[in-house]
């Protein structure tokens, strides 16, 4: 007899199992800049959070206030109150979403209620960004030394979280905007970042 087997996308199975594994939370304060942000990550999952929190906390404020300023007419706009759920990758491979008004989850309706704050709500795939790279032959021309590789690897994959992180937040206090032109200033937000970094380093950022 033939046997009919059911195949589940990969994406459905890894829903399943952070249903069941459960997710933990972490409040960071990332700034008077920022809104308060609540990481939701998969219950085992901590080096997600502790990835974002030094991106929001450590790399960020090293960035000079010209690199800083292209996100200033976003920040007035934004909820008071940030929910990001991190996850590894996302089943339709995208690096983040925005959740539009009314479509957030239950941790971020429940803030909400409880605070009476207005909460924004976004996700970020965590292992995709770390090898995104918009830029490779910009990348592979700083040519690092040995000791200063990890370092800028570590930089490079918070400037990536940054980005992304930013390009979501562009869409949830501009909606309106076209992905294109939210796009372009969040990879312009990376290179600018990787270029100013670099040059601390006493490297050449470019192709």
């Amino acid at each position: 007899m033939r046997r009919h087997v059911s195949i589940h996308p990969r994406g459905i199975l890894r829903q399943l199992v952070e249903r069941i594994r459960g997710w933990e939370q972490t409040l960071v304060r990332a700034g008077e800049d920022l809104p308060l942000v609540v990481i939701s990550y998969p219950r085992g999952r901590r080096v997600y959070a502790e990835a974002l929190e030094a991106a929001l906390c450590q790399t960020y404020p090293r960035l000079s206030a010209a690199t800083r300023q292209e996100y200033a007419a976003e920040l007035p706009r934004l909820p008071s109150l940030l929910v990001a759920l991190l996850r590894g990758r996302n089943a339709c491979t995208c690096l983040g979403h925005y959740h539009r008004p009314g479509s957030e989850g239950r941790l971020a309706r429940r803030l909400g209620a409880d605070t009476g704050l207005r909460v924004g709500e976004i996700d970020l795939a965590i292992d995709a960004i770390r090898r995104w790279e918009p830029f490779p032959l910009a990348a592979l021309a700083a040519r690092p030394a040995p000791a200063d590789r990890q370092e800028l690897e570590d930089f490079r994959f918070h400037a990536a979280l940054l980005a992304v992180f930013f390009h979501e937040l562009e869409h949830l206090a501009f909606p309106e905007r076209a992905e294109g032109l939210v796009r372009r200033r969040s990879t312009d937000f990376y290179a600018a970042s990787l270029r100013e970094f670099s040059q601390q380093l006493g490297l050449s950022y470019g192709i």
